[in-house]
């Protein structure tokens, strides 16, 4: 009797460990705003392996008309390292490879992008977390055979432990077959207290890959500036990292006593001009950052730093010039 008892309470902690377990499961409250970064192949690409990334922002709000979900498709950072080529101009296109946000970019993620207003779209969906939402079709049968209609219809189920997100979409007459489409994410795994999604990405049978889904700072319609993108990240970068912490005391030392050996001053400093560059070059692509677009404030660095080399200043010199001066666009 006593082993059996035993058995019975066994069983009985491992029942409500089990069950202790089910509740302990990560859940996500979608109220508020998020980036979502995709990661995927395209079976109908010239390279269906090259990977491909695309992101955007959604906001959810809840109100008594149900759950509103807004989606930006033109997300703005101020350092677009890794994400353009030929920023600043009209041909700028997306890089191909799964980009992920640099440090500097998750700080903003954090503390609030912005987006461009090109291509946003907003839908209210109604239901509950328990029984899924849905905005519903838009739009019935056509009137006449040459009349075309769109529907889109925006869902949300498995709330609040593995939501899914599906987008579905209609385009046909009375004369023709409709042509549909479906966009879909599913949550795998809830991480950071329900901050960040990841999990599977589909679109359409051809795109296949991977999201990841990030909780952001409120966002903000980009301030038109007239800046280009490449100036903004510019400014950015050189107003959080400025020239004083390139170099610390002892590898300025490093360089003062190179010079000092005669070397560099033989051939007017170039050796040494060409050293520095490497270096703030080395540490520019540590902090995110290509050099080749702030080439302008790495050539006003350089020079600064050499000629302080050359002339002999101390380090702490060197460095109170630099704290001072900070290069600007």
């Amino acid at each position: 009797m006593t082993r059996l008892a035993g058995v019975l309470w066994v069983a009985l902690v491992a029942l409500v460990a089990g069950a202790g377990a089910a509740a302990a499961e990560p859940t996500v409250d979608l109220t508020g705003t998020w980036h979502v970064l995709i990661h995927y192949r395209d079976d109908t690409a010239h390279d269906p392996q090259q990977m491909r990334w695309d992101d955007r922002l959604w906001v959810f709000q809840r109100d008594a008309k149900g759950l509103g979900w807004t989606e930006y498709a033109i997300v703005v950072f101020e350092d677009e390292t890794g994400r353009f080529k030929g920023l600043g101009g009209s041909g700028a296109r997306r890089v191909e490879g799964a980009w992920e946000p640099n440090p500097v970019q998750l700080a903003q993620i954090k503390s609030g992008l912005e987006y461009n207003t090109r291509g946003t779209k907003s839908k209210t969906l109604r239901g509950s977390d328990a029984g899924g939402w849905s905005s519903g079709a838009r739009g019935g049968s056509p009137a006449a055979a040459n009349v075309i209609t769109y529907s889109e219809n925006w869902s949300i189920e498995g709330l609040p432990t593995k939501p899914v997100f599906t987008r579905d979409d209609v385009l046909g007459s009375a004369s023709a077959e409709p042509m549909e489409g479906r966009t879909q994410y599913v949550t795998e795994s809830i991480e950071e207290g329900g901050d960040l999604l990841r999990g599977k990405f589909e679109r359409d049978g051809t795109r296949h890959g991977t999201f990841t889904m990030r909780r952001s700072g409120a966002v903000k319609v980009t301030e038109g500036s007239g800046k280009s993108q490449s100036q903004r990240m510019t400014e950015a970068f050189f107003q959080n990292y400025g020239g004083a912490d390139f170099f610390s005391p002892a590898e300025l030392q490093a360089m003062k006593d190179g010079a000092a050996a005669g070397a560099a001053p033989k051939d007017g400093g170039k050796e040494l001009r060409q050293k520095v560059r490497e270096e703030i070059e080395r540490k520019t692509r540590e902090q995110g950052v290509e050099p080749s677009l702030v080439e302008p404030q790495i050539d006003k660095l350089t020079e600064k730093i050499s000629s302080m080399l050359l002339e002999g200043k101390s380090p702490e010199e060197i460095q109170r010039a630099l704290s001072a001066s900070s290069p600007r666009p």
